[in-house]
């Protein structure tokens, strides 16, 4: 699953699966732009450490909730790269929750400002130029409750099951054309992001889960490289879920 060669934008990968996804696709070889917004320091290490290890890499700030701004990292990385081969659209937020009559709007509104828009916009201004060229791997990051909603979390669930009918939706638009759209729906993971929930939302996943552990950011991370490498070129529209066994089918 060699990525050499290719040229890669992560958005969303200062920190957490992202930063782990800019870290497998350089190892596989791949240049890498790492967009995220604010998080300095971090991308700054994170483009010192993928330089180090002898891979083209720089990061840029991005307001996904922006379109112009989404615009703006993409083209960046044309210019930067000279090609775009891979998209991955990682940049998410989520809430500690609610039940549904509890539920603040304003909330609401960024929750998918963020996880559902700034994916649509990143598709929306990458697609061009795939096309153009006749290839390019898109890669969205849903969510395992995208399959198996828990309560107190609607707006998280319902933005998550929302990216993931959207890249099956845009994936039949563009798969003629020679481009793949897929995303990742991880389950547990052990990122900061995860207790956000609470400690007791952790607590009751964790008895219920079959592994009784959270994934590592580089478990999660393998399916992004698979995803991204000319092994899944037969995978359109796909929700591919590292989850320990907490949706099965």
């Amino acid at each position: 699953m060699t990525l050499h060669g290719k040229k890669a934008l992560v958005i969303g990968g200062a920190v957490g699966i992202g930063r782990a996804v800019c870290q497998a696709f350089a190892a596989a070889g791949a240049c890498v732009g790492v967009a995220d917004r604010g998080w300095s320091e971090e991308k700054s290490s994170i483009v010192a450490e993928l330089k180090a290890s002898g891979v083209d890499a720089y990061c840029d700030e991005v307001d996904v909730r922006d379109e112009g701004s989404v615009s703006k990292v993409i083209q960046h990385a044309i210019s930067r790269f000279g090609q775009l081969d891979i998209l991955v659209n990682n940049a998410g937020m989520t809430s500690a929750g609610a039940p549904m009559h509890e539920q603040d709007s304003a909330l609401w509104s960024e929750i998918f400002a963020t996880n559902v828009n700034g994916i649509a916009f990143g598709m929306k201004h990458v697609l061009p130029h795939m096309l153009e060229r006749g290839f390019g791997r898109i890669i969205n990051t849903s969510s395992q409750l995208a399959h198996k909603p828990v309560p107190n979390h609607g707006a998280y669930c319902a933005s998550k099951a929302a990216v993931t009918a959207l890249t099956a939706s845009v994936a039949q638009e563009v798969a003629r054309r020679g481009i793949t759209v897929n995303c990742v729906c991880p389950g547990m993971t052990d990122t900061a992001m995860l207790y956000k929930g609470g400690a007791a939302f952790v607590e009751e996943k964790l008895k219920a889960l079959p592994i009784g552990r959270p994934g590592t950011v580089a478990e999660i991370a393998a399916t992004y490289v698979f995803l991204a490498s000319d092994a899944a070129a037969f995978f359109i529209g796909q929700s591919l879920s590292p989850n320990g066994g907490d949706v099965m089918w």
